[in-house]
């Protein structure tokens, strides 16, 4: 039996999302349900908003960095139990395809989820859940893979954040454009992504990791999460200033830069940042309009 809830939807292009009554259906097999606990707000939602659906169908339910715990579980689900506190990953590998049999789940072809879920209680429309999430919601229903099972003492409203933003940036700095031990590292944003990604440098040794903001109470907490210098660029020329901190008598510059605001400005600047064959990576979404 499907259950009754709440979620935030955007019913028409244009349009702020509202707050509707909701049905949610049972876990089909491989599927479970969550009742969420807490979800983060990625900027990737307002884009999906700001472009009048970004080619999704109406009514759409936005989200998709949510943790809750399991409410039922679908046919064939192993390791997850009703009551176990998940985070949700908004992709579910399909163990077969070749890039998951090449140890490369994060580029899987299928990238297995459920059909839509989510019904709106007034008039009974499908609703289309945002990277097959939807956590702007009560409930929500996602592939058995895509709920990572998490410790008791974790609190969900910090777990959440796991799923999009956390993964994202230590990903690129670990996995993406790996830094290696001693390497030199600038990041342009110092948002949740790239605080992320100043951890993920940190975490692969990286000797230097220099933070880039306008905002100095963002790099101050920057090096609260591994910063080893900062650099406002309301001070002048970022690229400038990035040089001059790792001049070593060859030809400066940093051998990663990450940029995580999604400003083109930005990603110009993190390729100027390089020495002699370095790595820029861009993590940030464009607005259309740029």
């Amino acid at each position: 039996m499907p259950i009754t809830g709440q979620a935030a939807v955007l019913n028409e292009a244009g349009r702020d999302v509202e707050l509707e009554d909701i049905l949610v259906d049972d876990p089909g097999p491989g599927e479970v349900r969550v009742k969420l606990a807490a979800s983060g707000v990625c900027h990737t939602d307002l884009t999906v908003k700001n472009l009048n659906g970004n080619g999704m169908a109406f009514p759409i339910v936005l989200g998709h960095e949510g943790a809750g715990h399991i409410e039922a579980v679908g046919e064939g689900v192993k390791g997850l139990e009703v009551g176990d506190p998940v985070v949700l990953a908004y992709r579910a590998p399909c163990e077969q395809c070749p890039a998951c049999r090449r140890g490369d789940p994060r580029h899987c072809y299928m990238a297995l989820r459920p059909g839509p879920r989510i019904h709106r209680k007034r008039d009974g429309a499908t609703c289309s859940q945002v990277l097959r999430c939807g956590t702007f919601a009560t409930h929500t229903v996602v592939h058995g893979k895509a709920a990572i099972k998490m410790p008791e003492e974790m609190p969900l409203d910090r777990a959440c954040l796991i799923a999009c933003g956390v993964v994202t940036g230590v990903g690129a700095a670990m996995n993406t454009s790996p830094v290696f031990p001693g390497a030199r590292v600038a990041v342009i944003g110092c948002g949740g992504v790239g605080l992320s990604v100043i951890q993920g440098a940190k975490l692969q040794h990286a000797r230097q990791i220099i933070a880039v903001d306008v905002n100095p109470k963002k790099l101050e907490q920057a090096k609260q999460f591994g910063a080893t210098h900062t650099v406002n660029a309301k001070d002048g020329d970022p690229v400038a200033q990035v040089r001059a901190l790792t001049e070593d008598g060859w030809d400066g510059g940093v051998e990663f830069a990450y940029e995580a605001t999604g400003i083109p400005l930005c990603t110009e600047q993190a390729v100027k940042m390089l020495s002699y064959g370095g790595t820029a990576t861009t993590i940030g979404f464009p607005a259309a309009e740029d």
